[in-house]
């Protein structure tokens, strides 16, 4: 498991991704923490969050945050049903559809810690008239995020 993080650097980090969801103009974003085999969410903005923070781990041999680990490059993928190394595996504890998702790499005291993701999410099977998707910009914007989150790590655990 990931280090236990306090409840004022957690509130911190919650209003980092808060901000950062704003900007980007998505309603869920989430902090995960790597141990040996497993992304661990810690911190969560969402209607989403409260179901899978603490709750859910992801493998780190399955899907893109894995593969955003493991290079340590950001990934922007504005077509993720498309995408051959998407996990649904939350999609589908979730019951939603990732439809859009940005995932850049934490680093924190010179290591690899984590990653950041920002989704785009619908009910399964529905159809949007408006695609949303990640811009450029949005993907500078969570890139900064990730790194005011790695400071906010290297002074807390």
């Amino acid at each position: 498991m990931p280090p236990e993080i306090d409840d004022a650097t957690s509130s911190l980090l919650l209003e980092v991704l808060r901000r950062c969801c704003g900007v980007v103009h998505c309603t869920d974003s989430a902090l995960w923490l790597a141990d040996t085999d497993h992304l661990h969410p810690v911190i969560g903005f969402g209607p989403h969050s409260e179901t899978f923070i603490g709750s859910y781990s992801h493998p780190l041999e399955e899907g893109l945050m894995s593969m955003v680990y493991a290079s340590g490059q950001p990934f922007c993928e504005n077509n993720i049903q498309s995408n051959p190394q998407h996990s649904s595996r939350l999609d589908q504890q979730l019951s939603i559809q990732t439809d859009a998702m940005m995932v850049v790499p934490v680093v924190s005291k010179g290591e690899l810690a984590g990653v950041i993701t920002c989704v785009h999410t619908s009910a399964v099977g529905a159809s949007t008239n408006e695609a949303r998707v990640f811009s450029s910009q949005d993907m500078s914007e969570l890139e900064f995020t990730a790194a005011v989150a790695g400071r906010i790590l290297e002074t807390s655990v």
